[in-house]
């Protein structure tokens, strides 16, 4: 899916009908962000939950095809960045004999911290 937003994107910027500036995607992007936010604040339908949720993505991959960048790429490095910061979590865990779900939140940051630091 993230191909064919990519492409319907990249179709509407070389065509004309898209912003003139990254700077302009982003203002965009922020705006669908609000959207998404104020509608969760309203306590919306799960149904307008998801259409938001997906016009914040869309508006995301436009500023991506902007830089020429890859969504599957960029999505896959992050997935790899985010398994090993948590898997330094739980080793975190593991090593000092808790249980994951007991760490408070505060220490879980900490070594978030960390891992992000290192990884």
């Amino acid at each position: 899916m993230l191909k064919k937003a990519e492409t319907l994107q990249q179709t509407l910027i070389d065509s004309g009908f898209s912003w003139n500036t990254h700077k302009d995607a982003f203002a965009k992007h922020q705006e669908e962000i609000t959207e998404l936010n104020e509608a969760i604040d309203h306590e919306e339908s799960h149904d307008r939950l998801l259409e938001e949720y997906g016009d914040c993505l869309f508006s995301l991959i436009n500023i991506g095809c902007r830089l020429n960048l890859d969504s599957n790429v960029a999505l896959d490095i992050a997935i790899q960045k985010y398994e090993k910061r948590t898997s330094y979590l739980y080793r975190k865990a593991s090593e000092l004999g808790v249980k994951f779900s007991s760490v408070p939140l505060e220490t879980l940051l900490v070594w978030w911290k960390e891992a992000k630091d290192n990884f």
